[in-house]
């Protein structure tokens, strides 16, 4: 159960989604729009609808005259929106809905809100973050805020829930992605999220199915092989999405994987695997809703498959929609011609199509109504504040206290030193009770020098080192360059220091032995000032690490 401060929050992102909220339809109304828009499409715009192509609003991907052709000429499906502002996301909305003949179910990948691909968009908190407050609750609350973003964005689809089980450390792609190493604490995390966004009539989309939590290649470069067991995969990986599937959840990403015992054929990524969509997903699992492929440009597909042979296979699969083709045109004719063979069935075609239009109408597309540009920045950001704050103060985590430094007591003599960030301007609230205070940052290696002097003079009774602008990913230390690591080994050895790490729980390991050790989870001025607070002592770090660093086992 929700508690009354989320209860709260979330009535009040709920009356932000009321005017754009859809009104529920009966399955009879759903289906006889359905059928009646089938009807009225030729096989080559019945296959078109199959596809949601990757559309950007700005940066240099801009494409949207490309989109217009590929809408005018084919009446493609939909569309993924990625890069750009939102001001311009919404024009073109306007723009290709205006024209299309079929309304377009449109999407994003907004794990962590808009904020993740639109500009002047605040980020809200990842779901490794959501996974250290250990409570659901605030998983609802991520979830209704970013359905309350879609809707005001005219966004039907958020491809989240992440309920990859992230229990290999090295992992390059999913990570800090995923709500932990517990499949338990992923799967009601990752149910909650969902119907966060699904009370508030957004899709969600469970991902990356079957499991993408345990690999050391990312999907995006090459093909990851999972060498584990039917049995092992049942026990740890599929759980998740059991539980997700159990929950209602409305859609499907699958991933790009080399499984051998999904799939026997070398190279064939779960994506274009039978036996893993069709088989697994939908027959073994009994899920209906829709099925969509992860992007099919990326390299763990397209250096095996070439141009609409992916897209083929694919849909042989059982995938009901194709994002990201290499190239749609081509894509259209090698399934109308796999249908021709008999490689496929035009049955399986009308399904997956059906399914489709029937998501639209749910959506409300079948009476278009233009997104209102007036506001819609403020809009966007209208709860981010508050959804962050709130998360930082519940997920900040004292992983060790040997010693009295926690929270600072009073009339000490503390430095204060930020790593990879700016100190800020104004000293927090426990400065005012020490006996001298002082803060500096550390941007580069002049200034790591002129720290390691700082804090080699006589007389400090506390130090704490606020470790920012770390990535997210384990590649290259986590962003954390030679002399940083040396700066931060070196403090880990002084019992009366404090290290406090703003961002990856897994970078904790280059601090493992330090005395006094707290994690943020995130590098942002909402974690910074959970991080003051507990060293204040006016807030009382309640987090749980959701991962566990190899050198904390």
């Amino acid at each position: 159960m929700l508690r009354l401060p989320l209860l709260l929050l979330v009535l009040a992102i709920a009356a932000s989604c009321q005017a754009q909220s859809t009104t529920a339809t009966a399955p009879s109304a759903a289906q006889h729009w359905a059928d009646s828009v089938y009807q009225r499409l030729n096989e080559n715009e019945r296959i078109a609808q199959l596809f949601m192509v990757a559309a950007y609003s700005g940066g240099k991907n801009y494409n949207a005259p490309a989109i217009e052709q590929l809408i005018r000429k084919h009446q493609i499906g939909g569309l993924i929106f990625m890069q750009g502002g939102p001001v311009r996301q919404a024009m073109l909305t306007n723009r290709f809905q205006a024209m299309a003949q079929v309304p377009l179910l449109l999407a994003m990948d907004a794990e962590w809100g808009l904020g993740m691909r639109l500009d002047s968009v605040v980020n809200l908190p990842k779901q490794m973050t959501i996974g250290a407050t250990q409570d659901s609750g605030f998983a609802y609350v991520l979830g209704a805020a970013v359905a309350m973003q879609c809707k005001r964005m005219g966004v039907h689809i958020d491809f989240a829930p992440v309920v990859d089980v992230n229990n290999n450390p090295a992992n390059p792609v999913i990570n800090a992605r995923s709500f932990g190493e517990n499949k338990y604490r992923v799967a009601s995390m990752g149910i909650a999220y969902m119907k966060g966004l699904q009370d508030f009539g957004i899709i969600a989309c469970a991902k990356h199915f079957p499991g993408h939590g345990d690999v050391t290649v990312d999907s995006h470069k090459d093909l990851p092989l999972i060498p584990k067991s039917k049995t092992q995969l049942d026990s740890l990986e599929l759980y998740p999405f059991r539980r997700m599937i159990g929950a209602g959840v409305k859609s499907m990403m699958v991933a790009h994987l080399e499984v051998p015992a999904l799939e026997k054929e070398a190279h064939v990524p779960t994506t274009l695997s039978k036996n893993t969509v069709t088989n697994l997903l939908k027959h073994e699992l009994g899920f209906q809703g829709l099925v969509f492929t992860d992007a099919l440009d990326m390299k763990g597909v397209a250096k095996y498959f070439n141009k609409g042979e992916a897209d083929v296979r694919a849909f042989i699969a059982g995938n009901d929609v194709l994002l990201f083709s290499q190239d749609v045109p081509v894509a259209i004719q090698k399934i109308k011609a796999a249908i021709a063979e008999g490689k496929v069935s035009s049955s399986a075609l009308e399904t997956s199509v059906k399914k489709i239009l029937k998501a639209k109408y749910a959506a409300g597309l079948a009476h278009f109504v233009p997104i209102a540009t007036d506001s819609l920045v403020a809009d966007l950001n209208h709860y981010t504040s508050v959804v962050n704050q709130r998360v930082a103060d519940a997920a900040i985590t004292i992983v060790r206290k040997e010693a009295q430094l926690i929270p600072i007591p009073a009339q000490k003599k503390v430095l204060q030193i930020f790593l990879g960030a700016k100190a800020p301007e104004k000293a927090p609230d426990f400065a005012k009770n020490c006996s001298q205070f002082e803060m500096m940052s550390c941007l580069d290696a002049n200034d790591l020098a002129q720290a390691t002097t700082k804090v080699n003079t006589p007389g400090w009774d506390a130090v704490i080192v606020v470790v920012e602008g770390l990535s997210f990913y384990p590649g290259k230390s986590y962003g954390l360059d030679p002399a940083t690591l040396n700066f931060m080994s070196m403090m880990a050895k002084r019992r009366n220091t404090v290290i406090a790490l703003m961002g990856n729980a897994y970078a904790l390991k280059y601090a493992c032995n330090a005395a006094n050790l707290i994690c943020g989870f995130e590098g942002t001025e909402w974690t910074v000032a959970a991080l003051q607070k507990v060293l204040s002592g006016t807030l009382e770090a309640k987090g749980k690490l959701p991962v566990t660093p190899p050198c904390l086992q």
